[in-house]
């Protein structure tokens, strides 16, 4: 693993692929692993492989923390920890979502440096914007993949208001910066399909992102509200009472009155309304 060069599609693509892959299945139930683990991933349940598998994954990380240029080696580091997450053992479970965890920041962090970066460039470079852009997404995709575990684990990610607002964030974060590169020929078909995979990330969220909006009276789509629309900082504190649209549990949209203003947010994709329009189009 040391000596591939995680910033590159090719290296990317090649080792994502083999991550998602499910079979072959084991038939012989007398095996000591599980029968649903595939063959190429069983030892993701021996703890021993798991801590040195961890380390590296870190020190990897710890190497390219400073350098948000190497956007891919973020999406690959984090496609291997969820796939760890979600296949081991229960003794390792914590130590795992906690590098998941360190992912998200990393690129939460990452998001930060560019935007600073994109408002020191003039406008007429948009070569510079446009690539600038492009790694947000793979940004946003990675953050949002930090989120992508089965129901057992996936409180140790998306349990709190916090959580909800960085997936809310990163959503956000995919969909404003693919609008704004109007070109879509610039986006390769591998972020379109890493894109795809959020998607139904995203999608299977909704019931977990439901409940934990209920249990906080829906103080996180408040917090997000405040970051995203500046209005709302600049007037105070928001104390909006949201609904959501349908009872259906993946329904994604939520509706709420500020001021004047109708609010909507769909958890889904990140898309945030005002009066029906995005920020861009207001007056």
């Amino acid at each position: 693993m040391d000596s591939l060069s995680f910033a590159e599609e090719s290296v990317a693509i090649l080792v994502i692929h083999s991550i998602l892959q499910y079979g072959p299945l084991r038939t012989d139930k007398n095996e000591i692993f599980d029968s649903w683990c595939s063959e190429s991933h069983e030892q993701l349940l021996e703890d021993y492989f798991i801590d040195e598998f961890i380390a590296r994954l870190e020190r990897r990380l710890d190497g390219c923390q400073l350098s948000w240029k190497n956007e891919l080696v973020l999406m690959v580091i984090t496609m291997i920890t969820m796939r760890i997450l979600t296949v081991c053992d229960l003794t390792r479970d914590k130590r795992v979502a906690d590098l998941a965890i360190k992912c998200r920041r990393a690129g939460e962090n990452w998001i930060v440096f560019i935007l600073e970066n994109i408002q020191k460039i003039s406008s007429s470079h948009c070569n510079e914007l446009i690539k600038l852009r492009l790694k947000m997404v793979n940004i946003g995709i990675s953050c949002v993949l930090t989120f992508s575990t089965h129901r057992a684990r996936i409180d140790y990610l998306l349990s709190s208001n916090e959580h909800i607002v960085s997936l809310l964030k990163a959503a956000t974060t995919i969909r404003d910066n693919i609008i704004l590169n109007m070109n879509q020929s610039n986006t390769s078909n591998f972020v379109k399909n890493m894109m795809r995979l959020t998607e139904r990330v995203l999608f299977m969220l909704q019931p977990k992102i439901t409940e934990i909006l209920e249990k906080s009276a829906y103080q996180s789509l408040n917090d997000f509200a405040t970051i995203y629309w500046a209005v709302i900082l600049i007037n105070g504190t928001m104390d909006g009472k949201w609904q959501k649209r349908t009872n259906d549990p993946y329904t994604s949209w939520y509706d709420c009155r500020y001021e004047s203003r109708q609010l909507s947010i769909d958890c889904s994709n990140g898309t945030f309304l005002i009066d029906g329009m995005t920020i861009g189009f207001l007056a």
